[in-house]
């Protein structure tokens, strides 16, 4: 199978471009770099530095190309950012995937995989939530998500939208937002205190990426056209976290600071996967715990 990979230099997308390379499909790679790193790039691929945003250059670098498929994980995913410039947001995560549909309807993609969001989208879940569940997208962020799960749905292609829940895993970066595992791994490497925002007991639903991966190649597997959260419906605490390295790591080296909380954080973010499973396509595998141990395994501390 031909098929692009959108932020494929990416923490998630290397992984999904690792995935695809696997089972021997032929992968193109678009990424302006931006957040991405070459270095993540497998060898197999063919990396082609590019601003999705940018429709002359995109259709000028991908306008010829033939694809039977296209998996969309480029956006701009920093909620803090989409709020300090929600243009740059709206460019991305809107035009950016109009760019990408494009690209996709002149190669003659069949099967068109988004990447959209779960917690920027449901909101604080009293339980976790269905694909059925209200939207309530209240930052940028989220709402060029929606924009952009609308526009996939109206495009005509296959496509299987997929709604994740927190991901965590090998390549993710410490100095993003959203990324609290690795954060603190980071900050347990170069021996600095862990800060957490308020009392610790905000919770979220950790996903991890290897079996965000095989999400992916299951969706473009379908032929149908769906919404499906990708999560595991368990619920972990940030003193989760904390709890989870000490079980593989002992004490954190500079200790644990408590900070007041910051406003408009989410209290608990969890994603119903159920659908998934029923449908007969993905379900997770990797617990929490032992995904931490993986990534202790993996040398994520150095």
């Amino acid at each position: 199978m031909r098929v692009l990979v959108t932020g494929g230099a990416g923490f998630v997308g290397s992984h999904v471009v690792e995935a695809l390379l696997a089972r021997g499909d032929d992968v193109t790679v678009a990424d302006d770099l931006s957040t991405g790193d070459r270095r993540n790039v497998a060898a197999a691929a063919d990396l082609r530095v590019v601003d999705i945003s940018d429709g002359d250059a995109i259709f000028r670098l991908l306008g010829d190309f033939e694809l039977d498929a296209v998996v969309h994980a480029a956006a701009e995913a920093s909620v803090v950012r989409s709020v300090a410039d929600p243009a740059r947001s709206e460019r991305v995560n809107v035009r950016g995937t109009e760019n990408v549909l494009e690209v996709a309807k002149r190669a003659g993609a069949r099967r068109f995989v988004f990447f959209s969001t779960g917690g920027a989208l449901y909101g604080d879940t009293l339980i976790c939530a269905k694909e059925t569940a209200p939207l309530r997208p209240v930052s940028p962020y989220g709402r060029h998500k929606l924009q952009g799960e609308k526009l996939v749905r109206a495009s005509g292609i296959p496509h299987a939208i997929l709604r994740p829940a927190n991901i965590y895993g090998p390549r993710q970066r410490g100095d993003l937002e959203g990324g609290v595992v690795a954060i603190f791994m980071q900050r347990w490497r170069e021996k600095r205190e862990l800060v957490v925002f308020g009392d610790g007991s905000a919770e979220r639903d950790y996903v991890y990426v290897e079996d965000v991966a095989r999400a992916v190649v299951a969706a473009l597997g379908r032929g149908d056209n769906g919404t499906w959260n990708i999560g595991t419906g368990v619920l972990t605490s940030v003193n989760g976290v904390v709890d989870a390295l000490r079980t593989y790591l002992g004490e954190p080296p500079a200790g644990v600071r408590y900070a007041p909380p910051r406003s408009g954080e989410l209290q608990r973010a969890c994603v119903d996967p159920a659908k998934a499973a029923r449908d007969g396509f993905w379900y997770p595998t990797v617990s929490f715990v032992a995904g931490i141990g993986l990534l202790i395994a993996e040398g994520q501390l150095g």
